[in-house]
Formats: C-alpha cells, sequence, structure tokens
C-alpha cells in the first residue's frame, strides 16, 4: 500500500527535525570546505560562496525554527542547499584545470553520499537533495571535454558519473529499507511488550476469581451444617481449583515453546478411542448449553496409530472449548477423515465446526497470535489466557502437522487439524487388574506444609502409614531407620534437593536402596525428566497433583517392582 500524503509529510518533517541538530556541523563544514578548497577556485569565489552559504543556513534556520513549516519551503531549502553547496567547486576546473575537475567531481560524491545517509526516512527528502549533485555529475563530462578530454576519457567520466547515481540511490534503498524494518520490529516489540503487560493484567484478574471461590467455598464448607451444603462448596473448590490449573497449565506450555523446549512423544495409542473419550467428555456440556453435538467421519478412521495421544487430546479440547464458548444456538460438529498415503502412513483432518457468529478476515489473521484475545470484551466474557489456540498450531506444528481456521460473520467458524500419522499394530495384552494396596508405608518429602498436607489428605485411608520430611537430609536419616514402600520426592528444596537425595539413597545400602521413587515436579520437560530417571527415580507426577494421577503412578512403580521381584526369583 503507497503511502499516504500524511506519511509522506511527516517523514519529510522528520528529516528536517533532524537537520536542526546538524547546524553547526554544516557551518564547520562550510568554513573547512573554504579553506581546503580556496585556493583550487580562488579566494575571492571561496568567500563569496561562503558568505551566500551562510545565509542560506540562516534563513533555513529562520524557517525550520517553525515546529510544523510548509512542506514547499522545506523542499525549496533542501533543493537550495544542494545546489548552492555543489556549485562551490565548479570555479576548480576553471581555475585549476583537470585537478580543480577531480576536486569537484570528490565534492559531488560526498554531497550525493550526504544525501543517502541523512534522507533515510524520506524519499522527498532525498530526491530533493539529490538531484542536484545528479545534474552536476551529469556536467562533469561536458565539463572534460571542455577542458580538452579525448572521448574515451570523456566517456569514462560520463560512466562513472552514472554509477555514482545509482550507487547513491541503492544505498538510499537500502538504508531506508533497513530503517523502515528496525522501525516495524520496534513496534512489533512495543506492541508485544504491551500485549504481555495486558495478558499479565488478565491472567492476574483470571486467577482472582478461582483463588476467591475456593477461599469463600473453605469458609462455607467449615461453617456448613448440612452434608449437601457441603458438598457443593466442596465442588466449588474442586472447579475452582481446577480452572487455576487449566490457567496455569497454558503459562506453562507457553512459556516452553518460547523457550523452544516443548516436546512431543510418539507412541501407539488407539484414535478410535481417544476421539470417543473426548466426546463423550464434551457431549453433555454441549447438551447441558442446549447445543447439538454431531459425529461425522468416526468409522472410516484406523483403530491403532503412532503420535502423541496427550497432545492431540488437548488440542482437541482447546478446539472443543473454544467451539462452545462462542456458540449461543445451533451445533458443534466434530468432522473426521483419514487419507491413506503410498507409504503407509494417514493423513489425519479432524474438523471442529460451529455455528457461532463467525470472524472477520482481520480477526482470523491475528487468532493464533500468542497473548491476544480478539477483543478484551472476548476475555471478560469468556474468560481463560486466549494463549489456547496459539498453543494447539504450535504443537500441531511440532506434530509434523498444522492447525487453520475458516470463518465468515454470522457464518459460524471452521478449525481444521491435520496430522501424519504412522499406522500402528493394536495392543493386544491386557493389563494386570490393579489390586488393592494394604499396609503401605509411604514417605513425603516437600519443604512445603501445604504440599505436604495435600498429598497426605489424598494417601490418607488408601495407605497404612505416611510419614513427612521437609529436605532431602531429613529423608534420608528417616530412610536409614524405617521401611517404606513409596517415597515422593520434590524436586526443589533446601538444604538437599530431590534428585541428590536419591543420589545419595541409590548410592549407600539400606532399607530402602530399590523403594520405588516418585517425582513430583513442576516441569514436563524431557531433559528435566530423564534426569530424574537417571538418578535412579521410577516415576513423576506434574503438580499440581490430580488424585488419580498419583495412584496411578504408585500403581505402576510397585506393579514395576513386582515385576522385577519375579523376575529375579
Amino acid at each position: 500500500m503507497p503511502p499516504s500524503a500524511a506519511t509522506l509529510s511527516s517523514d519529510l518533517m522528520e528529516v528536517i527535525a533532524a537537520r536542526r541538530s546538524q547546524a553547526r556541523m554544516r557551518a564547520g563544514l562550510a568554513i573547512g570546505l573554504t579553506l581546503g578548497f580556496g585556493a583550487v577556485t580562488g579566494w575571492a569565489w571561496a568567500i563569496a560562496w561562503l558568505c551566500l552559504y551562510g545565509s542560506l543556513q540562516a534563513l533555513e534556520f529562520y524557517v525550520l525554527a517553525r515546529r510544523t513549516p510548509p512542506p514547499w519551503a522545506a523542499v525549496s531549502l533542501l533543493l537550495a542547499n544542494s545546489v548552492v553547496f555543489g556549485i562551490f567547486a565548479l570555479a576548480g576546473p576553471i581555475n585549476d584545470g583537470v585537478f580543480g575537475l577531480c576536486c569537484w567531481i570528490c565534492l559531488l560524491c560526498g554531497g550525493q553520499l550526504n544525501s543517502a545517509l541523512t534522507s533515510q526516512k524520506s524519499r522527498t527528502a532525498f530526491l530533493a537533495s539529490s538531484t542536484p549533485f545528479a545534474l552536476y555529475l551529469a556536467m562533469t563530462p561536458f565539463v572534460a571535454l571542455w577542458l580538452g578530454a579525448k572521448w574515451h576519457q570523456t566517456g569514462a567520466i560520463a560512466a562513472s558519473a552514472i554509477l555514482i547515481v545509482i550507487f547513491t540511490h541503492m544505498i538510499w534503498r537500502a538504508a531506508a529499507r533497513a530503517l523502515t524494518a528496525e522501525s516495524e520490529a520496534r513496534a512489533r516489540a512495543e506492541a508485544a511488550d504491551a500485549a504481555k503487560s495486558a495478558f499479565v493484567a488478565m491472567v492476574s484478574h483470571e486467577l482472582r476469581t478461582p483463588i476467591s471461590a475456593i477461599l469463600a467455598g473453605a469458609v462455607e464448607a467449615k461453617d456448613a451444617r448440612s452434608a449437601s451444603a457441603q458438598q457443593s462448596n466442596l465442588e466449588l473448590i474442586s472447579s475452582s481449583a481446577r480452572m487455576m490449573r487449566t490457567l496455569l497449565d497454558d503459562l506453562l506450555d507457553m512459556s516452553k515453546i518460547e523457550a523452544g523446549r516443548m516436546g512431543v512423544e510418539v507412541t501407539a495409542f488407539d484414535l478410535r478411542r481417544l476421539l470417543l473419550e473426548t466426546v463423550r467428555f464434551w457431549a453433555p456440556v454441549a447438551r447441558r448449553e442446549n447445543l447439538a453435538f454431531r459425529l461425522e467421519g468416526a468409522r472410516r478412521l484406523p483403530a491403532w496409530v503412532k503420535g502423541d495421544p496427550t497432545r492431540i487430546r488437548q488440542i482437541l479440547n482447546n478446539l472443543l472449548s473454544n467451539a462452545l464458548k462462542f456458540t449461543q444456538e445451533g451445533a458443534i460438529t466434530l468432522r473426521m477423515a483419514a487419507d491413506r498415503h503410498p507409504d503407509g502412513s494417514v493423513g489425519l483432518t479432524l474438523e471442529v465446526i460451529d455455528t457461532g457468529p463467525g470472524m472477520t478476515d482481520e480477526q482470523i489473521g491475528g487468532l493464533f497470535t500468542a497473548y491476544g484475545q480478539l477483543s478484551n470484551s472476548v476475555a471478560r466474557t469468556h474468560g481463560g489466557t486466549g494463549l489456547g489456540l496459539n498453543i494447539s498450531r504450535e504443537l500441531a506444528r511440532l506434530m509434523g502437522g498444522d492447525l487453520a481456521a475458516e470463518s465468515a460473520p454470522g457464518r459460524g467458524a471452521t478449525f481444521r487439524l491435520s496430522l501424519d500419522l504412522d499406522l500402528a499394530q493394536a495392543e493386544t495384552s491386557a493389563e494386570a487388574a490393579p489390586q488393592e494396596q494394604t499396609g503401605l508405608r509411604m514417605l513425603i518429602v516437600d519443604d512445603h506444609e501445604i504440599n505436604r498436607r495435600a498429598f497426605t489428605l489424598i494417601l490418607q485411608g488408601a495407605v497404612d502409614s505416611i510419614a513427612t520430611a521437609e529436605n532431602g537430609q531429613d529423608a534420608l536419616a528417616i530412610l536409614a531407620r524405617e521401611r517404606f514402600d513409596v517415597v515422593l520426592m520434590d524436586l526443589n528444596m533446601p538444604r538437599m534437593g530431590g534428585l541428590d537425595c536419591t543420589r545419595a539413597l541409590r548410592a549407600a545400602a539400606g532399607p530402602n536402596q530399590t523403594t520405588p521413587v516418585i517425582a513430583l515436579t513442576a516441569s514436563a520437560a524431557r531433559s528435566e525428566i530423564d534426569v530424574c530417571l537417571a538418578v535412579g527415580m521410577n516415576a513423576f507426577v506434574m503438580k499440581p497433583v490430580e488424585a488419580a494421577e498419583l495412584f496411578g503412578a504408585i500403581e505402576r512403580v510397585l506393579g514395576a517392582q513386582a515385576d522385577a521381584a519375579i523376575v529375579a526369583a
């Protein structure tokens, strides 16, 4: 899009404003030229030129002293400056022949270069200041002929003059592009910084909502007189905690994406089962909102494929959650398709289609931008961090696919997830049924009392005995005296962290040298998990911990320990 007249005028005024700060430099340069070239041009001419150039500078200072001088006045002054500056050395060839001509050409080259470097922001300013120098350079071949130069010498001078003009324009264009790119990058950085600041404020508000609900629910639960009232308050606390976890998960995922530490796994999983579980979760939500929930194309999907089921489920949950937020009436459709490729892989396409208000092209353009909602009203009305779609697209691309959106105002929206997945063999080996564990002794190692109390609440009633320690050193002392079945180990603790504690536990002979250790970590980074396994930990659970996840990890490590004991026997 060509710049507007207002933009051109603004750019010209910026160049003129910069000239005000160069007034002393130009005055010093004029005096230096007079002293340096006076012997070549003749002192009378040099002094006359200095008076003329000085008068022009005074006029320029007077005219440009106004904050917004007329554009025609600014352009006229730029032209006059270049005309007067370039004419100074014209007397050189007249008084000193070829040497004077060389001095004149050098002066014109300097003027051209100065025009390019001082007028980067305005093409108008560049043309006004460089055109007189270009015309003077066009005169140099004729002056050379007048001085007696041969035709081939004159041709060389003409070619040099043309190259100087061309190179000057190239220098100006490169400098102008670099300046424009720098300005755009600065504007983007400032916009991103402002968006992040607004995002932090929004997340602060979003976190205050569930925190307030948790505090209110806790007070009410303490004073509740009936079981039903207490159950309602506990449900409020639970749903608020899940809301906070969702916010924190989005922040953690976004930080890992920005740091380049987000990873995906490739494992065999039942695609149909994953989609069925997702539909079973969201269909009741849609019914509560009086929306139809449709499923299309499921029968044509392969059953077992290789990919990251956790991330695919996360993307689908984000898309379906958004569709439900923005659809007031109508239906939500999950459309599925799979195309077999010649190499045996499958091109999977999952579309989430809603009948919501739709979006403009401008809104779609900013849809996958981090730290930005479509509008502040969206954040106020629907909540959330606004990171879900950005995270989903990044996850799709990490898995070798993509996430795109199509929409129009009043016609709803379609989000299309495309992935290439390899086929996998169905896993037929049935897992052993979980057995009830009795007489278990657990050690919880965490420096925060709240965490120790929370884990104790989750485990009490399911295990026989629970002990706690607030750092690695205290844990080693307890582990040296008592036998435990499982140790829950926080990673970051004062005095001795979980990694050092586990190393020491595995290195020293004792009653718990082979006791399973489950890491309690706030990071799911592959590098951190690898370190946990390398020091001798057996599993990990992400904070904040869900009871089902914790019991699942305990069951896995105890089952693995039992299998190892059978093999050893």
